[in-house]
């Protein structure tokens, strides 16, 4: 079974709400909740880490729930969880994903016998509902939220919605009372999907603060409004949260509210030993006033530890870390020196898509972009229609206008004639070693086939990487982010060849790869492992996305010298060398 980090999320969640009804303790009720938002802002799924063996490094996973879970990806289902919620029909967990729904107004709605959403939502609407005791505000609030749930996406790609998140934040900062805004949660941990955008602004005025924001272009309702927080539905049915602090304890507010909840967890037991205590309002010496933060540095300097960078605070030793002042100098964003993945319109007959912008124009972009040097790797011809002979001479051909290239801008940008080959089921290479040898370097990437057994994967990857004219794994693991998971392979043992041959592993920026996965950049560096951080932009307009690819790396514990692609081209040549 295909099964989500969305789909075993609502699982987890459905069993707390089971238990809160048979009044069970709610520290078992909160270890189901926590589990579950833990694996639905993971960056990996939750199947491919059980695959992998390793579900105890998902936060909030204990002992009994990784065999439950252990259960559910081997049987489909967990004979403990059916257990539980065998005499609660399907509506009553249909209700809970409604906005402002838990489990007693999903008990409520299940006494007066309704028996699915669309029956909830006629009664709802004819008023027999509200002559059975519902209020109309309650009506009306479900009724608005069964809209937005018939129109509930996946969640978002990071890029997408860093980009609605930096105009709600433009927006937000042209408040006279708002004197800083930052987004929060898992869009400022740069998580690779994200769910309901969430905010703080900092305000001496934070009445007038939250007035403003109810008013911003885009809303479709406002879902509660106080004096320090809102909760708004855009038109697009997404769900934006606003918290307002006072200037004076902001630091406290963001440090908090950016999370992660098991890094926040960790923090609070860190701070009970060193006899304070931590809040979204400061932080409290035990029997002494409250002492209030501006910044999150001051929080975190008064447990006398470094201040992780937000994409690390996944409770994953980054605080073991900061304690000792060792935490790693992160690789900063705009600092790549060039992209070795790009997709030309050249006309090379490919075995898939072509680019949609010329090289030269793509240099023009490039040389805009600051760029030092930049790679062609266009998808190789198709081997279905040309023969070896054929794809030779198509080769030498784009090598020569390439070259042509290189020679316009030279003493500007340095140009590279790389490409992007097949790796076949049986490991070999979709270009003839002959057409390899015209390359200065080539990047080899699974499009078929992914769902091949592990030890098969895995052979079938080394062999596709020991041929000595290949230089680069394209998105290792193979995933489409809320489309497909990632295939199985050793990893450990890929990791160990790349280290040993000189093998570079790539972090692809495209917003539904966004992979090699940031749990497995991690493993990667630690084994001494080179990485290069790739656009694979197929037009002018995703030449630009590199940064979500350093955030990828950030939250791998990635430094400059890990990515290949931050170094000057001399040293560069000498590693694709």
């Amino acid at each position: 079974m295909d099964l989500t980090n969305r789909d075993v999320a609502k699982l987890l969640r459905n069993v707390a709400a089971a238990l809160t009804l048979k009044k069970a303790s709610i520290f078992q009720i909160r270890a189901y909740e926590t589990a579950a938002d833990a694996i639905e802002h993971l960056t990996s799924e939750v199947k491919d880490l059980w695959e992998e063996g390793k579900l105890a490094e998902v936060p909030g996973v204990g002992k009994n729930l990784s065999e439950h879970l252990n259960e559910l990806f081997s049987t489909g289902k967990v004979a403990h969880f059916e257990s539980l919620t065998k005499d609660l029909p399907p509506v009553f967990f249909e209700a809970l994903d409604i906005p402002g729904v838990g489990p007693k107004t999903a008990q409520r709605i299940l006494s007066l016998k309704v028996q699915n959403l669309e029956e909830l939502k006629q009664r709802l609407e004819d008023g027999s509902l509200i002559k059975e005791g519902f209020s109309e505000k309650l009506a009306e609030n479900i009724l608005l939220g069964l809209k937005d749930t018939n129109s509930e996406k996946d969640r978002m790609l990071l890029p997408f919605a860093e980009e609605l998140a930096a105009k709600i934040l433009d927006y937000l900062r042209k408040s006279p009372d708002v004197k800083q805004a930052d987004c929060l949660g898992s869009l400022r941990r740069k998580v690779a999907t994200i769910g309901d955008l969430d905010f703080a602004v900092a305000s001496d005025n934070p009445e007038k603060a939250i007035k403003y924001f109810v008013k911003m272009p885009g809303i479709s309702r406002i879902v509660d409004q106080g004096e320090n927080k809102a909760m708004v539905m855009l038109t697009s049915h997404l769900q934006i949260d606003l918290l307002v602090g006072k200037p004076k304890n902001y630091g406290n507010l963001l440090q908090h509210f950016t999370g992660s909840k098991h890094h926040n967890i960790s923090l609070r037991k860190l701070a009970e030993d060193k006899g304070y205590s931590i809040s979204e309002y400061g932080v409290k010496k035990l029997k002494t006033a409250v002492i209030e933060c501006k910044t999150e540095e001051e929080v975190y300097s008064l447990l006398d530890m470094q201040t992780p960078p937000s994409e690390i605070r996944e409770d994953a030793g980054e605080i073991e870390a900061a304690l000792k002042h060792q935490l790693p100098q992160l690789i900063p964003y705009g600092s790549l020196k060039g992209d070795l993945h790009l997709h030309s319109s050249y006309p090379i007959e490919p075995s898939h898509d072509l680019g949609r912008d010329s090289m030269e124009d793509m240099v023009k972009r490039a040389l805009a972009l600051g760029y030092k040097y930049l790679g062609f790797s266009d998808h190789s011809p198709a081997t279905s229609n040309h023969s070896k002979p054929k794809i030779i001479d198509i080769l030498k051909k784009r090598s020569a206008f390439i070259d042509k290239l290189k020679l316009k801008y030279a003493g500007k940008i340095e140009i590279l004639a790389g490409l992007e080959a097949d790796i076949q089921p049986d490991g070999s290479i979709s270009v003839p070693d002959e057409g390899l040898k015209l390359l200065d370097y080539c990047i080899v990437g699974v499009h078929s086939a992914h769902r091949m057994e592990q030890s098969k994967m895995t052979a079938r990857i080394l062999k596709a990487l020991s041929n000595p004219y290949v230089q680069i794994l394209a998105h290792p693991t193979g995933r489409l982010l809320n489309q497909r998971p990632s295939f199985e392979a050793d990893w450990a043992k890929v990791f160990e060849f790349c280290a040993k041959k000189g093998k570079i592993l790539e972090i692809n920026s495209f917003p539904d790869r966004l992979d090699l996965r940031d749990d497995l950049v991690r493993q990667a560096i630690s084994k001494g492992v080179k990485l290069v951080i790739d656009s694979d932009a197929h037009g002018l307009e995703q030449m630009d996305q590199l940064d979500y690819g350093v955030a990828v790396a950030r939250r791998g514990w990635a430094t400059s010298a890990d990515i290949i692609n931050t170094y000057g081209f001399k040293d560069l040549l000498d590693v694709l060398k």
